[in-house]
């Protein structure tokens, strides 16, 4: 098991940082750290352009009480589940 730390001499509610969370782990340019405790991207950026992928390849539940929009066709992978709760709404353009 990994050794945590803290630095600072004290915490405030809901103020942790993300390397005292990931022990140390470097997270990859674009992503940022969940509620959850996984990475996710936040969609890549060049310029005026915003690239999404077109397949969705593991299950995904839109969050409740927030809908999610998708560009373009979108291939969902068989056996993969996407989740769209009651009150919820997915968008693909």
């Amino acid at each position: 098991m990994a050794t945590t730390k803290i630095r600072s001499s004290s915490i405030l509610d809901g103020q942790v940082a993300i390397a005292d969370i990931v022990g140390g782990g470097a997270a990859a340019a674009g992503t940022f750290l969940k509620q959850d405790g996984t990475w996710a991207e936040t969609g890549p950026t060049s310029g005026v352009f915003t690239e999404y992928a077109q397949t969705v390849s593991t299950n995904y539940t839109i969050t409740a009480s927030k809908n999610a929009l998708t560009l373009g066709d979108i291939t969902v992978n068989s056996g993969i589940t996407v989740t769209v709760p009651s009150g919820t709404r997915w968008y693909i353009l």
